[in-house]
């Protein structure tokens, strides 16, 4: 060791320890080393002596450096470079050992160096390597391991672009394998030097192979042993066969005992074996050793029927997830992932593609625990690069994807590009889309020769002419469509006949919906749901829509809703900017209602939900009943309101629902159905002409037709309503709707949390008339400038605003004072003999308001 990598150890003050191992029997021994990191978020050179004093933070695994700044104001987030530390403290063994470090995933680039010498590098984020650390360990003295970590954009490794965030750091565990000289090789693809195949299968017998690849310091004679235990942990054989080993990589075949009348692993009774692999020597004494689970199963993808498992139709049905979490980043707990998991199951799913790449091992240990039915891809989303680099990376995560999750029964698809057509035109870009067409083929070929027992697919969003005119449909073993028919696409009704299309032009090929969501936002609720207004009710719609459409049709195999909770994406400017909100759970994972509607849809368990439980505080303006939604998988449910039944309904598409007349004050509704009961309470203040509480506020919220009820905020914004005597509301004006899809806009807006009340504005409105009694009131008028047209000089907004005859502001140019999406305030203090008529008067083109507040002082 360089007296310049002591001197900048001893600055960076390490300290390590083995805080957690698993003795694997006799052979290996496994620790995890995830506490006790030092790390620092920039490049340095630790050969440079003014780097010693530089500050490192102490961090554990899993971890990104990438926790928050994707979801502040700030355009972009560090993608960059940062370094990790940690001491390594080995004693001399008294036998030798070999030493590999095991990292399950690191974004994107890693080099891995060990007592100032780079021992390994890896490229990709998703995947898992492994490096032999062997040569260079000093037993009895620190070791010190520096990886530096960049998650950059690299024109050479996927993904180039998604919709998604690309955390930096190591944010999967690390390992420290302690093996025997013989021992399972870990190979250059990240496995673990043992792949488990059952070629035959059946209700009668069930078939185990072996392909184990393994390292030996010399030549030898070992045996290789293997105990299979059923899933309640009776032994049901033992087999050992002997094998010559050259010095070196080996690869041995085996096939082993026959097992009569296997449980069967399917969705609805995942049944597990447990097989243990060891590798003795002639003496008896073990080697090494692994232990994998093994389910028995076989399936089939057909074109005209669907999906079968185990000679059974069963429609797959479930959902997509990405790997991040709120204040963590991508960086979960193995805990984080099962929970995720678990929630997929609980609502009844058998279907879980892990978009858009390779996830946690905990996941898929998960998947085969529980029964989900698996589709698993790499992160070639959207693009390619035109080059031998960026094609030779994308086939060793083909191979390294494979190649580590080879032994999961639940895996049953693997797939390798997403939407790659998207913002394509054939007479544009024909060269481009004949060259992803290439390294399509290379990678099907590719993907096939590493894994004939599975399906391969490639999912495509709607444009079905161009990707049949390109080819790229007859390529795969499944094609796979994302399909928002009802949220990108207008016709909600729109899905069911594109997979007709599909059917017809395509007929031979099997087909699943990889992808279908629509935003839903947990604080906007409306009574006029419509198209891209965020709301949890439009979300509903939407998914009772295309579960029909699903349903309908046999030759679908299966459908995967996107996605099961709400995720970060930096790009994105949706109700809550940074957040694709298609989640059927929050964040947080609290479900929304669609979670519910589903699980009515797809669970085996009876099932009774009444809609909106979560909005258990509301303000609606008055009428004389509302509707009440319940979600069930039974024929019959029965209401009752405050005690009173509302009648027995018929599920329709496992929805039943009654209007109500919600009163003043607390609400109680109770469901019936069969055994099953669920009751809730809902607070309502009902706001009409003789019960506007104006000492309490009123909120408006200009230009939209849904309700927000801000997370932890005592206030609710009511939807616009026109005006009617007694009460409140605008004369004249229209919504502001830029786009070809719901109302409101699509930005981020500066200065707030309460994005919905200022991306939605009225625009052109005469007046807003509040009849309020006599009395003093701060009427505070918000805004945000958020149409396109006036976001530059030249073209400007300009409006004076009058209140009760009197003019407040003048010449008010939103955009051009206060900045083009910033959200801005204005309060005044007026006193009335009664009645707030608020005037608006263009001098410049339309005025517009987002948002009004009204509160009486005295």
């Amino acid at each position: 060791m360089s007296r310049t990598f002591n001197r900048f150890i001893i600055g960076l003050t390490l300290f390590g320890s083995f805080f957690h191992f698993i003795a694997m029997g006799q052979g290996r021994i496994v620790r995890s080393i995830n506490e006790d990191w030092r790390f620092i978020k920039k490049d340095i050179n630790w050969e440079t002596s003014t780097e010693f004093s530089t500050r490192w933070e102490s961090v554990d695994l899993p971890h990104t450096w990438n926790t928050h700044d994707p979801f502040d104001e700030r355009p972009g987030y560090y993608r960059g470079i940062g370094w990790y530390a940690y001491q390594l403290n080995i004693t001399q063994p008294t036998t030798p050992k070999n030493y590999i470090l095991h990292f399950e995933a690191v974004n994107q680039e890693a080099e891995v160096m060990l007592n100032g010498k780079t021992v390994g590098k890896h490229l990709g984020g998703y995947t898992a390597f492994s490096i032999d650390i062997t040569k260079h360990v000093r037993f009895g003295e620190p070791n010190i391991l520096l990886v530096k970590v960049d998650n950059s954009h690299n024109e050479a490794i996927p993904p180039l672009k998604g919709d998604f965030n690309f955390y930096g750091g190591i944010y999967r565990d690390v390992w420290l394998y302690e093996v025997d000289r013989t021992h399972f090789n870990f190979s250059e693809f990240g496995d673990k030097g043992l792949f488990i195949s059952t070629p035959q299968v059946s209700k009668e017998k069930g078939l185990i192979t072996l392909k184990a690849n393994i390292k030996a310091h010399t030549n030898q004679s070992i045996v290789i042993a293997n105990k299979l235990f059923s899933p309640s942990g009776n032994l049901v054989f033992e087999d050992k066969q002997e094998r010559n080993l050259d010095q070196g990589e080996n690869e041995a075949s085996l096939i082993l005992p026959t097992v009569q009348q296997p449980e069967l692993w399917h969705p609805d009774s995942p049944h597990l074996y447990r097989l243990v692999t060891e590798i003795r020597d002639t003496n008896g004494k073990i080697l090494d050793n692994q232990t994998n689970q093994v389910g028995f199963r076989w399936f089939e993808f057909d074109a005209k029927k669907g999906f079968f498992i185990n000679g059974e139709h069963l429609k797959l049905m479930g959902t997509n997830r990405h790997q991040d979490y709120p204040g963590l980043g991508n960086a979960l707990s193995n805990d984080r992932h099962v929970s995720d998991v678990q929630l997929i199951k609980d609502m009844g799913s058998t279907f879980f593609r892990t978009a858009h790449y390779p996830q946690d091992p905990a996941v898929l240990d998960q998947a085969d625990r529980l029964g989900l039915v698996v589709t698993m891809e790499i992160p070639l989303d959207h693009d390619i690069t035109d080059s031998p680099e960026f094609l030779d990376n994308s086939k060793r995560m083909m191979q390294e994807m494979i190649r580590q999750n080879f032994n999961h029964p639940s895996v049953a698809v693997w797939a390798y590009m997403n939407e790659m057509l998207l913002g394509r035109n054939w007479d544009r870009d024909q060269a481009l889309i004949q060259k992803i067409v290439a390294q399509a083929k290379e990678l099907e070929a590719l993907t096939r020769a590493e894994d004939p027992s599975r399906f391969t697919m490639i999912p495509n969003h709607g444009a079905l002419d161009l990707y049949v005119k390109s080819g790229l449909t007859e390529i795969p073993m499944i094609v796979g469509w994302n399909l928002y028919y009802g949220w990108y696409e207008k016709d909600l009704n729109g899905t069911g006949a594109f997979l007709d299309a599909f059917r017809e032009k395509v007929p031979n090929k099997p087909v699943l919906i990889t992808e279908y969501g629509a935003g839903a936002d947990p604080r906007i609720r409306s009574l006029n749901p419509e198209r891209f207004d965020f709301s949890i009710e439009w979300q509903n719609i939407f998914h009772q829509q295309n579960l029909v459409e699903f349903m309908e049709r046999d030759f679908l195999a299966g459908a995967a809703i996107w996605n099961i909770a709400d995720f970060g994406s930096e790009g994105r400017q949706d109700a809550e900017p940074k957040i694709n909100s298609k989640g059927i759970v929050a964040k947080d994972r609290t479900p929304k209602d669609a979670f519910y509607l589903n699980q009515a849809w797809q669970s085996k368990k009876p099932v009774l939900k009444i809609a909106g439980m979560d909005w258990n505080k509301r303000m609606l303006h008055a009428q004389q009943t509302f509707p009440i939604q319940v979600f069930s998988n039974q024929t019959k449910v029965k209401l009752w309101l405050n005690g009173k039944s509302q009648g027995k309904k018929t599920t329709e598409d496992h929805i039943a629902t009654w209007n109500v007349p919600l009163q003043n004050g607390i609400n109680t509704l109770r469901a019936k159905a069969g055994s099953l009961e669920e009751t809730t309470q809902i607070e309502v203040q009902l706001i009409g002409a003789d019960n506007i509480d104006w000492a309490e506020g009123l909120h408006v919220n200009c230009g939209a037709n849904f309700f927000f009820n801000p997370e932890n905020e005592p206030v609710i914004w009511l939807s616009d309503e026109a005006y009617s005597t007694g009460t409140f509301g605008y004369n004249g004006g229209n919504e502001f709707r830029p786009r070809d899809r719901g109302i409101g806009s699509d930005m981020d807006v500066y200065g707030t949390n309460f994005d919905p009340i200022y991306q939605t504005n009225r625009v052109a409105p005469n007046a807003y008339q509040f009849d309020v009694p006599a009395g003093k009131y701060e009427v505070t008028l918000h805004w945000a400038e958020v149409d396109r047209k006036f976001e530059n000089a030249g073209n400007e907004r300009i409006f004076n605003v009058s209140i009760n005859g009197h003019t407040y502001f003048k010449q008010l140019n939103i955009a051009a004072t206060y900045g083009f999406r910033r959200a801005i305030s204005k309060s005044l203090a007026i006193e009335t003999e009664g009645g707030l008529a608020i005037d608006f008067e263009a001098i410049e083109n339309q005025p517009f308001i987002s948002a009004i507040e009204i509160r009486k002082l005295f």
